[in-house]
């Protein structure tokens, strides 16, 4: 039987991730910030329930990473998979957005990230059996005015995750990266796209429900995690930024989308 972490298992790809171990027979360590999520996981998903063990943490403090492996090793949790999922975007003009609110995504997205895969991808290596998910994400394809400080932050878990895949693939573990195009799920709300009042592709899309389906996603990553394979591109316009980073020069792409 497999061990699974998830985190930001609450709601979204996370929960879906979630949904897709527990119905494979797995046990889930489901993680997340907000303990009302954590407690409907047992409620919405009552047939894997007996597998299912949850854990409150803020992962975007400091420490959360070095916490994490902590808790895994004190409660005799160590994970054959681990799904880093955990993010939010801030949305808006760079020098506009709140510099904490920033500093604090940056925290999230990268830092633990980071330190995740390589605490988690040592134990692994020293096993030589393990797989590692994360989610990065087309928007690290396409720099995107609004989404300069977000776009980077997964640019940076997209190529993080491919090298370490290569580091790791000789010793038995392989490190698979999601990108996704925008998703429905709490991403808007989290990174103030529902609120934004200007014109936006992205406010529309999220407003009109008209986003990519969670569930699709999840289930890309789920099989491409089981084939070992290093990308899984999945949901909308995930391809169309695949073609398009590749066409068109960085520096050009954020005068293509003035509102995206």
């Amino acid at each position: 039987m497999k061990k699974v972490v998830i985190t930001g298992a609450g709601s979204g790809i996370g929960k879906e991730f979630t949904k897709l171990y527990l119905e494979d027979g797995s046990t889930v360590l489901a993680v997340s910030l907000v303990q009302a999520e954590l407690d409907a996981l047992s409620e919405d998903f009552r047939f894997g329930s007996a597998r299912l063990q949850t854990l409150q943490m803020d992962l975007s403090k400091a420490d959360a990473a070095s916490n994490l492996l902590q808790w895994c090793q004190d409660n005799d949790w160590f994970p054959d998979i681990l799904i880093n999922n955990a993010g939010f975007a801030c949305f808006g003009d760079a020098v506009d957005l709140s510099p904490e609110r920033v500093a604090n995504m940056l925290e999230l997205n990268v830092i633990t990230l980071t330190l995740a895969s390589m605490l988690f991808g040592r134990q692994m290596k020293e096993r030589r059996r393990g797989a590692i998910l994360n989610v990065g994400s087309t928007a690290g394809m396409v720099p995107t005015v609004r989404f300069a400080s977000y776009g980077a932050s997964k640019s940076y878990v997209n190529t993080f995750s491919y090298a370490l895949a290569a580091e790791l693939k000789p010793y038995g573990v392989t490190v698979t990266c999601l990108t996704p195009g925008a998703t429905q799920t709490k991403f808007a709300q989290a990174g103030g796209i529902d609120e934004f009042s200007g014109k936006s592709l992205l406010h529309n899309m999220f407003a009109k429900n008209k986003a990519g389906s969670p569930a699709e996603v999840a289930r890309g990553g789920y099989d491409a995690l089981a084939a070992g394979k290093r990308q899984a591109l999945v949901g909308k316009g995930a391809m169309f930024a695949a073609v398009l980073s590749r066409a068109v020069s960085q520096k050009n792409l954020p005068r293509l989308f003035r509102n995206p």
